[in-house]
């Protein structure tokens, strides 16, 4: 049932004579007509009059203003709503000079409930005039039309999306299954996906016709899918493989509905697949990512732990210790850089040299003698070569060829073929430095060449404590790694 309108009690009872209107039985008649049709009229109309352009609307406005009502009566157009200001200014100028406006889905921004929303309005003004033909004001008829403008604009993105999926191929066929009847009618498209005759799809086949050809594995969840829509109504979606021609399989997503008449019996349920193959694969991509990015961060982790037990093991103080962890972590750290920029495929060792060489401020050439031919290190093989280069250049500074002296290094790799396969063969010779003798103990630097090049690889690490400066030679058999 409806309200009675509570916008004429409202009229009369508000201090008009405190106004520029002034006391209402004192209104011109113009006014109290237009006034009069205002208030009567279901359709949300407001009026401005007068010097200050007071406004004055029905129920169906008051509702179109929400939280502006009830304290929109009485005031000035321009305050009642500043953030359109602008618009009303313009509605008045042309108005007063006896002009019309009219506006259809007008987009505006209006704060009706306190916070800004996007309207669309359909808008009518017709100028007031007084009893000598003089406009006074205007009267505006405001319909909303942003559920109808939002909804058109929805419809038309949806046909948009579908008119792109028809035309990149994504929907590969359409279904109706008359379900009371078990004829499934099918286009095309959809009946060459089953492996089907498409005329025959094209009159109706039993829906197991169909079903035959999803995966087994597959297949108890789709009967299953089909059959809560057949019993509730609820939308029908499912991924699935279908069986193709060559025993390959294609990925699809179904989607439909199924209609019920009025004793809540299945009628008819419609739908469509679509080709998402390339999504599965991106899905079977990521998860494989996901797990070769875990695999790395366990790996990366154990060496960060050695690295952390090694360093603080026997060390003579914490600060000494925490230097030479931290070293050891940006040594790492490049590395994984090195490899970052080859997508963690390979690393060139040449690259992870030059690496090494720039990392401890040794930008030119000047102590550094670097040739080998060009060689791609898979990621384990890159980080273990990473933290020997850096043992090996760090006890350089502190004891051998890299000091103060000004001595340098030769580092020479070259690949040999042998029986089971190729051999990278890399050494690291320091001249020019303070003379060398074996240690009386082999630190972690030493244990940390031996253990990531040598056993774990079938390879070979040996320390050659010259006179001259020390040399060390390593050899590992070489995977075949494939060049970007």
């Amino acid at each position: 049932m409806r309200s009675p309108p509570d916008m004429p009690a409202r009229v009369r009872g508000y201090d008009w004579a405190a106004t520029a209107l002034g006391p209402l039985e004192q209104w011109p008649q113009a006014l109290r007509t237009a006034v009069d049709i205002a208030l009567s009229s279901q359709l949300p109309m407001v009026m401005a009059w007068g010097p200050d352009a007071q406004l004055i609307y029905n129920d169906a406005y008051a509702g179109f203003a929400g939280g502006r009502h009830p304290y929109l009566l009485g005031l000035n157009v321009l305050a009642a709503w500043p953030e359109v200001a602008d618009f009303n200014q313009h509605v008045l100028d042309v108005t007063l000079a006896g002009g019309s406006l009219s506006f259809k889905d007008q987009p505006l921004v209006l704060f009706r409930n306190g916070h800004a929303e996007n309207v669309w309005l359909d808008l009518d003004y017709t100028p007031l005039r007084d009893g000598d033909g003089v406009p006074r004001g205007f009267l505006a008829i405001v319909v909303e039309t942003t559920t109808r403008v939002l909804a058109e604009r929805g419809y038309q993105r949806a046909r948009e999306q579908v008119e792109l999926a028809l035309d990149a191929g994504a929907v590969i066929g359409t279904w109706l299954w008359d379900v009371q009847n078990d004829r499934v009618t099918a286009d095309s498209r959809f009946a060459r996906s089953f492996s089907l005759d498409p005329a025959e799809a094209a009159a109706g086949l039993p829906v197991s016709a169909f079903l035959q050809s999803i995966h087994p594995q597959d297949l108890p969840e789709v009967e299953e899918r089909v059959r809560e829509s057949l019993n509730t109504g609820a939308p029908y979606r499912c991924q699935y493989r279908i069986r193709q021609p060559d025993d390959s399989y294609l990925w699809v997503e179904a989607s439909g509905r199924c209609e019920h008449d009025a004793d809540r019996r299945p009628t008819y349920f419609a739908g469509l697949i679509v080709d998402v193959g390339e999504r599965k694969l991106a899905e079977q991509q990521q998860r494989t990512m996901i797990n070769e990015l875990n695999h790395r961060v366990k790996n990366t982790l154990a060496i960060v732990q050695s690295l952390a037990a090694q360093s603080f093991s026997g060390a003579t103080s914490v600060e000494s210790a925490a230097e030479v962890f931290n070293a050891r972590l940006i040594s790492l750290s490049h590395a994984h850089d090195v490899l970052t920029r080859e997508h963690w495929q390979s690393a060139l060792l040449s690259e992870l040299v030059r690496q090494m060489a720039r990392s401890h401020n040794f930008r030119g050439s000047e102590r550094f003698e670097i040739d080998g031919p060009r060689v791609r290190l898979p990621p384990q093989h890159a980080l273990a070569f990473a933290m020997a280069l850096h043992e090996l250049a760090t006890n350089a500074i502190k004891y051998g060829a890299l000091g103060d002296r000004g001595g340098g290094v030769r580092i020479h790799w070259r690949v040999a073929e042998g029986a089971g396969g190729r051999v990278l063969h890399l050494d690291w010779v320091e001249h020019g430095g303070p003379p060398v003798s074996p240690p009386t103990r082999k630190g972690f630097g030493t244990r940390l060449i031996e253990r990531s090049l040598d056993p774990a690889r079938n390879g070979a690490v040996s320390f050659d404590y010259r006179e001259d400066g020390l040399v060390c030679h390593i050899a590992i058999p070489l995977p075949t790694v494939q060049e970007d």
